[in-house]
């Protein structure tokens, strides 16, 4: 294990479960962000509430019944940031 990996783990493993928690949530929203940015660029502006879906779909559209529920709620949902 390198000395950078070595630290990484020492300041993990330091961690409380609270913090593990908040890191992992921040991590996540980070994710969300990065997916969301891609997404703008690939498909356009829209609105928060169908880019939002969006980020969902990419997230977890490969279950079959993710995806059934993701589309489902996206019907009723705007197109456009101006709409």
């Amino acid at each position: 294990m390198s000395l950078v990996q070595s630290e990484y783990q020492r300041l993990v493993d330091g961690m409380t479960p609270a913090q593990r928690m908040e890191r992992a949530a921040n991590l996540l929203a980070w994710s969300r962000q990065v997916t969301g940015r891609m997404i703008v660029k690939e498909m356009g502006a829209m609105s928060p509430e169908r880019l939002k879906w969006q980020v969902a779909l990419r997230h977890y559209g490969q279950d079959p019944m993710m995806r059934k529920l993701i589309e489902e709620a996206m019907t009723h949902v705007s197109g456009t940031a101006n709409t």
